[in-house]
């Protein structure tokens, strides 16, 4: 899909010198050199690849970053101004294009933002076993444990969420899985390849709006959510976890110590019951160590 939005010359650097396989994030910034991200790493991109010096580096021009818009969109700008109110455009393999640029209001409300400057395209992966280590510790035969995926933003949390559904879906737990896509960022457009055939995915819709309504529609077992953040979001889990519907979910935060200075930690603390946190370093989605609610590690599988 990045082919038909990105210009030749762009594309065909980042697939020669790089392959779109390490390719986590990519940022376009008007006038100014373009950055990947892979493997957790900021570099940027020349026309020998990628180089930890700006000189040399590619840059890109408003009109390139205003055209790859315009390519997103299907030629139709009107045709994506709710995602823009939301700041991104996803694309149908589940390539999310953030945007800046001028804000326009009306009445308080985003009505659109126009004027482009900056992109950070996020490039969705699967990894097969991603969260083949945590699994055991999460599941227990018949239950699964309320789990928080915690690190950074773009170090795999997504990717982690992913690949948890699918290993649900795949080992015949028969569990009904409710995939709260906000973002289109989880299960993209081919739920069956990205999650799994257990899955019912409700996309671009608020946590808020998202859980109680597929808690009335679908009646799920679990709910499997991305990037916990506002009062309502986490209002949102606690209601789930009351009327006993499973949360699976993710922050963004650097450490455990950083998650308790959270504002909603009271909340985390009663609710989850597993707390997953992964590698600020290397590939996207490892695994650095899984805790329980008193944040004390757990070491042994706790299922037989």
């Amino acid at each position: 899909m990045l082919k038909k939005v990105l210009s030749e010359k762009l594309y065909g650097l980042l697939e020669q010198k790089i392959g779109f396989e390490n390719i986590y994030e990519i940022r376009l910034r008007a006038n100014m050199p373009v950055s990947v991200i892979q493997n957790g790493q900021a570099y940027f991109l020349g026309l020998q690849g990628l180089s930890y010096s700006q000189e040399n580096a590619l840059n890109v021009s408003k009109e390139e970053i205003e055209d790859i818009i315009f390519r997103a969109s299907e030629f139709s700008i009107y045709s994506i101004q709710e995602e823009l109110k939301q700041g991104f455009v996803v694309l149908d393999d589940g390539v999310r294009i953030g945007v800046c640029g001028n804000v326009v209001t009306e009445n308080g409300k985003i009505k659109t933002i126009s004027n482009f400057s900056s992109l950070n395209i996020r490039i969705p992966h699967i990894v097969r076993g991603a969260s083949k280590k945590a699994f055991p510790k999460l599941v227990k035969k018949e239950e699964i444990f309320n789990t928080l995926v915690i690190s950074p933003p773009g170090q795999g949390k997504t990717t982690f969420l992913r690949d948890f559904a699918f290993s649900l879906s795949s080992q015949n737990y028969f569990f009904n899985i409710l995939v709260l896509d906000e973002r289109g960022e989880i299960a993209g457009k081919n739920p069956l390849k990205t999650v799994g055939s257990m899955c019912d995915v409700l996309s671009f819709c608020t946590k808020e709006i998202g859980f109680l309504q597929g808690i009335r529609a679908m009646n799920p077992d679990i709910i499997l959510t991305d990037e916990l953040g506002e009062d309502k979001d986490f209002l949102a889990v606690k209601m789930a976890s009351i009327s006993g519907v499973k949360v699976v979910a993710s922050i963004h935060a650097k450490s455990l110590d950083d998650l308790k200075q959270k504002p909603h930690f009271e909340i985390i603390k009663n609710t989850f019951q597993r707390f997953v946190l992964l590698s600020p370093f290397g590939k996207a989605g490892q695994v650095v160590g899984v805790y329980d609610s008193d944040f004390k590690e757990v070491e042994e599988e706790v299922y037989d």
